[in-house]
């Protein structure tokens, strides 16, 4: 008889890991902290990216035995904008990524994954806050940011968009983004740094975007959410497998984690199952991935808005999956930066990680508290406003 996993986190890493152990017939116990699953989320439109790796995620998810019985819908063309505005049209013969809604609603990525681990025979208890040592495999999400995105949901009157704005002065270190799909919007500005500022920087880029998609809003909810990154040659300690956010899995590019969660959530499941190490079946992944992506976060970040502007013009002039699955790849150039990139951005102090013996990026001083969640109310969009040149 196949002896009970204990798993803490009730995100998509933890979740993935649940429906693979309870097919193959183990008895799946899961703590999540929370009343519900995706009670951090606002039903937020996200992306779960389709060009780091040759394998469609369509084919990912099947290899792993997760059904889309969820929102899923792929993504070919956008328009991206520079910091002068000037829009360029991004499409793709394959999709580059896929939306998904994030929550505990009917629909959600968040609520469709609990359906299948329950119906596959997985429990879960709510409320439950267990320590490490007392779970199998930890998958309690991210802890400290190394990344920070503040996000809006509204009813707009807008037809289907999809708007990514790339300036380093309205989102340091990072983008903006207007999706209008069926009635229903996500705005967001996501940053790498200054992250107390967050809320100014959120409403720079609204208005920014007012200038681009004059639009009205209705029914909105706000929220904050926040992701992890580290370098690590062990996502285990003491028998206990470390998966998704909280062993710092992530794709540094553009901040995109649930791909990497849910694989990573596979390989804990598999590396019980298979009796594999876990160190092994993960770095087979994404090891040398995530090394490329750190080089890649490097190089968009100090080539400024000019180095925007061609990561932009090249983008328009190329199938954009085919374009970005390019900088995806290890290359001599980046194998050669990524020591230089570890000095230049290593953390010099103590950090919050979980995961021992690993390397993160340092962090600036800030205040940000780790354990932001939704509001129902945009009313901080309305405050004070720092001012940005345009």
């Amino acid at each position: 008889m196949n002896t009970k996993i204990k798993i803490a986190g009730a995100g998509p890493a933890g979740l993935s890991a649940a429906i693979c152990l309870a097919k193959k017939g183990y008895p799946v116990e899961i703590f999540e902290a929370r009343d519900c699953v995706g009670g951090r989320f606002i039903g937020d439109f996200q992306v779960i990216e389709n060009s780091s790796r040759d394998e469609d995620i369509c084919e990912l998810l099947k290899r792993i035995g997760i059904s889309t019985e969820f929102f899923f819908k792929p993504v070919h063309q956008s328009i991206f904008y520079d910091h002068k505005l000037k829009p360029t049209p991004v499409k793709s013969r394959k999709p580059f990524a896929y939306f998904i809604r994030r929550g505990s609603e009917k629909g959600a990525l968040d609520a469709g994954l609990l359906a299948q681990a329950l119906e596959a025979g997985a429990n879960i208890a709510y409320n439950q806050r267990v320590a490490p040592d007392a779970v199998d495999i930890v998958a309690t999400g991210p802890t400290v940011p190394d990344g920070l995105a503040k996000e809006m949901t509204f009813s707009c009157d807008l037809g289907e968009t999809v708007s990514v704005l790339f300036d380093h002065r309205l989102s340091p270190g990072g983008y903006s983004y207007l999706f209008v799909l069926d009635g229903q919007a996500t705005f967001g500005c996501a940053i790498t740094r200054d992250f107390d500022h967050i809320n100014n920087y959120f409403n720079a880029s609204f208005n920014r975007f007012q200038e681009i998609h004059p639009f009205s809003t209705a029914n909105e909810k706000t929220g904050y959410s926040f992701m992890n990154f580290c370098i690590k040659s062990s996502a285990q300690e003491n028998h206990r497998l470390y998966a998704g956010e909280v062993a710092g899995f992530q794709d540094y590019l553009f901040g995109l984690g649930i791909r990497y969660a849910l694989t990573t959530g596979f390989a804990a499941a598999e590396s019980i199952i298979q009796k594999e190490d876990y160190d092994l079946l993960w770095n087979k992944e994404i090891g040398q991935a995530q090394e490329t992506s750190l080089v890649n976060r490097f190089l968009y970040e100090k080539g400024g808005n000019a180095g925007l502007r061609m990561f932009i013009a090249q983008a328009g002039r190329q199938d954009l999956k085919t374009y970005l699955n390019k900088w995806h790849r290890p290359n001599s150039i980046k194998k050669l930066l990524y020591p230089f990139v570890k000095w230049a951005l290593g953390e010099k102090n103590n950090c919050q990680h979980h995961i021992s013996k690993h390397w993160c990026r340092s962090k600036p001083t800030s205040t940000i508290k780790t354990q932001l969640g939704p509001t129902q109310s945009p009313s901080d969009r309305q405050g004070p406003m720092d001012p940005i040149e345009s």
